[in-house]
């Protein structure tokens, strides 16, 4: 961050009263209940936060144990955390961004890279070696004969199977190149080592 930019961080308090944002979870809940999941969302879940979340909601202390053993308060815990975690997203991205956009900072390269990568744009390098084992030619043999008795050609049956069919053979007799050393003299180059 450079020292012109500065993190402004604006909180924005909830109005209890407003359920327009709340989903089933929250929905199903009582004022009580819903106060309880605020304040557990505010303060963080640990084990004396639920006594001190039910406290603020108007129950006893020793019924927040109770409270976060309720499926309905448990599901609107997780409604809550999950929409806290798609703001969360945001925010790792931006800060994603920022490095990316940050001449010089150590990360800068793998930020610029994950943000490729999150959005479709990856290097990948992929090599495959395939035997054909003797197993493997005997199929060739087989596919062979059947296009025949068919009256197909071998060689599309042989491509549809994702085979590659190819021959080689060793070349046998010695190879000389004569090349030039820059200065007009020829020299024999010898390839049997090759």
């Amino acid at each position: 961050m450079t020292a012109d930019q500065q993190l402004i961080k604006v909180e924005i308090p909830p109005d209890p009263n407003d359920r327009s944002y709340d989903g089933r979870g929250m929905s199903a809940l009582d004022t009580r209940k819903r106060a309880f999941v605020v304040a557990m969302m505010e303060q963080g879940i640990n084990p004396k936060s639920a006594g001190v979340a039910a406290a603020r909601c108007g129950f006893t202390p020793n019924h927040g144990y109770k409270l976060m053993r309720d499926p309905a308060i448990i599901q609107a815990l997780r409604e809550e955390a999950t929409k806290r975690m798609a703001g969360a997203a945001l925010v790792g991205v931006n800060v994603m961004l920022e490095i990316a956009q940050t001449i010089g900072h150590k990360d800068q390269y793998k930020a610029a890279k994950d943000l490729a990568a999150i959005n479709g744009f990856t290097a990948e390098q992929r090599i495959v070696v395939e035997h054909i084992s003797e197993d493997s030619k005997a199929q060739l043999r087989q596919i062979r004969e059947m296009a025949t008795q068919l009256g197909m050609d071998p060689k599309q049956l042989i491509e549809a199977a994702g085979i590659i069919d190819a021959e080689f053979e060793e070349v046998k007799e010695r190879i000389t190149l004569t090349a030039n050393d820059g200065q007009g003299i020829p020299i024999e180059v010898d390839d049997s080592e090759w």
